[in-house]
């Protein structure tokens, strides 16, 4: 199997590599790709025909992930202790800040029922949103650190770094959390949930890929030295990509298990990713690139 890259310049002078860069990415379903600069406060959106548009968040702002909230809406979260609602524009719809101060929210998620969660790096809880815009936070233990978050129907699946790294689990919005421990000092970044309800996530420290079964049986993919996998995406198809942030390159795993690897320009640190209902693959690379792959 081959893919196609396409490469789209979206940064400014300013907007990277030195710092964070270009870090989140998402799809909407009217066509459009949002994007957030962490090191320069900016959250941008490519139109469909390809038109940027950017929306500067102010100086303390420093916009991490970026989620899909509807057709054409995005939550972005903003390490300031906030998280924005922003559609077409670019503008802002809402705004809600974080219970607890200096919780350094992290990855955002929005459920089919309306109910959006978010993760508390320092606040060592999640966050869920209600319809009404309620926020209420619910404790994960003492020095668990949530980084990444994802959904499945009803379900939240979410990474935790700290001292005893695993994937929490919250079932049918219950507030009871299960958890599946992972290797010390493995780091889990990013999650997602595959085709098949097999849970991944990006071992960022351990260069090495985690998969946890239907029934949480855990099985390591090792990576090279260096590779310092960041987030992953799965698609319509069953696979589920990587981003190598630390040897630029993207990885594709096949349901069979076949991989494919993509090299990026040296330099480009992949971080977020993000998947469309074509199964097309746009990655946010630090370097301030937007990379569009067509399997």
């Amino acid at each position: 199997m081959s893919a196609t890259v396409e490469l789209f310049p979206v940064g400014e002078p300013g907007d990277g590599p030195d710092g964070d860069g270009l870090v989140g990415v998402a799809a909407t379903d009217d066509g459009a790709v949002w994007f957030t600069f962490s090191e320069t406060g900016k959250v941008g959106r490519r139109a469909p025909d390809g038109a940027l548009t950017f929306l500067e968040l102010g100086p303390d702002a420093r916009p991490v992930g970026v989620r899909a909230a509807t057709e054409d809406t995005v939550w972005v979260v903003d390490r300031g202790d906030r998280l924005l609602h922003l559609g077409p524009g670019v503008r802002v719809v809402g705004q809600l800040a974080v219970p607890t101060p200096g919780a350094l929210p992290l990855d955002v998620v929005t459920l089919p029922d309306g109910t959006t969660w978010f993760t508390e790096q320092f606040g060592e809880a999640l966050g869920r949103i209600d319809i009404l815009g309620r926020v209420e936070e619910y404790p994960v233990g003492s020095e668990r650190a949530p980084s990444g978050i994802a959904a499945s129907g009803d379900s939240v699946w979410f990474s935790l770094q700290g001292h005893s790294p695993a994937l929490g689990h919250v079932r049918g919005g219950d507030a009871a959390i299960e958890f599946v421990e992972l290797p010390l000092g493995s780091g889990p970044l990013g999650v997602t949930v595959a085709e098949d309800g097999a849970v991944w996530t990006a071992l960022h420290a351990a260069d090495a890929l985690a998969r946890v079964a239907r029934d949480c049986t855990v099985t390591l993919l090792p990576l090279e030295e260096g590779a310092a996998p960041y987030t992953v995406a799965s698609t319509p198809d069953g696979a589920v990509w990587a981003s190598l942030w630390g040897v630029d390159a993207l990885l594709r795993i096949a349901p069979d298990g076949a991989e494919l690897r993509i090299p990026l320009p040296e330099g480009s640190a992949p971080r977020g990713l993000t998947v469309t209902p074509d199964g097309t693959l746009w990655a946010a690379l630090t370097s301030g690139t937007l990379a569009r792959i067509h399997p």
